[in-house]
């Protein structure tokens, strides 16, 4: 009986009333939903990427960088703070022999990896920034820093073919005195950190970063300790370890092929490209008419 007499009630208020009513709902729906459609991005990712460490420790742009490229997906909490997801794919690589320094060009070692890293990374916008807010900041520079896991396979060249360093223990693990050094892992962690720019233009935003690649590994490169002693490698371990073409070399068994107390480091440079997943509904149109 009560709902009935307030259902008669509603339609005799005045229309003016029942629109501003309407109004005021879209308004509450078009508050929650804009909040949701800040929430969550996906995007793509683009730049380059390059290595430093033995085969590199100078040496950054242009020399050493390849192209790399991945996806991402980042949640924002509020204005300030945003958690990002992202997996990359690239490729690290390096040669003595284009290095300025006497040494590397006679140790005359090279490798090439690809890479894959999955990261979880935290960013602090320096100003309030949101996509949708029309209060707020549309562009910021920031910072991030997280958590990667990644994975390379340092390679080399001989006579045309690529061959997989791990494997054959070019400094010996696993062979003589060294049988109780395991081969090293391909899988690592690394710490990313660095900064950026992010742009809004409506749905899309568009970002440029740059950032390192802090490991806890110095076998990116497959160059760490000493040469081994060449007679308890295979011949391909033995050919591949100690790629010097000067003559009538001297016996370089306990010297020093790398820095082993040194960590190698990667780094990404990239442009990206996100896009909101929650569309704008007509209470959202209607709301930011209003507001003008």
């Amino acid at each position: 009986m009560q709902a009935v007499y307030q259902g008669r009630l509603f339609r005799v208020l005045h229309p003016m009333t029942r629109s501003r009513t309407l109004y005021l709902l879209c308004s509450c729906m078009a508050l929650v939903l804009n909040a949701q459609a800040q929430v969550s991005e996906l995007g793509i990712t683009g730049g380059v990427t390059y290595y430093i460490g033995d085969l590199n420790p100078y040496r950054h742009y242009p020399k050493y960088t390849s192209p790399a490229g991945g996806l991402f997906y980042r949640y924002n909490f509020g204005n300030r703070y945003a958690l990002r997801v992202q997996g990359l794919y690239g490729r690290l690589e390096a040669y003595d022999r284009n290095s300025p320094d006497t040494l590397q060009q006679i140790r005359n070692l090279h490798f090439r990896s690809s890479l894959f890293e999955g990261s979880a990374l935290v960013e602090v916008n320096f100003f309030k920034y949101r996509s949708t807010d029309k209060d707020s900041k549309k562009w910021t520079p920031f910072l991030f820093v997280g958590l990667a896991y990644f994975r390379t396979n340092p390679r080399t060249r001989l006579n045309d073919t690529w061959y997989d360093l791990q494997p054959l223990g070019t400094e010996g693990q696993g062979a003589g005195e060294n049988a109780s050094k395991d081969p090293y892992r391909l899988d690592q962690v690394s710490i990313p950190f660095g900064a950026g720019l992010k742009a809004n233009l409506g749905r899309i935003d568009i970002q440029l970063e740059w950032g390192l690649r802090r490991t806890y590994t110095d076998y990116i490169d497959d160059v760490s300790g000493r040469y081994a002693d060449p007679a308890i490698l295979n011949p391909l371990a033995a050919e591949l370890a100690d790629r010097s073409e000067v003559d009538d070399p001297e016996d370089r068994t306990g010297t020093a092929r790398g820095d082993s107390q040194t960590r190698d480091w990667y780094q990404y440079t990239g442009l990206s490209i996100s896009v909101l997943l929650t569309k704008f509904t007509e209470c959202d149109a209607l709301y930011f008419r209003r507001r003008r």
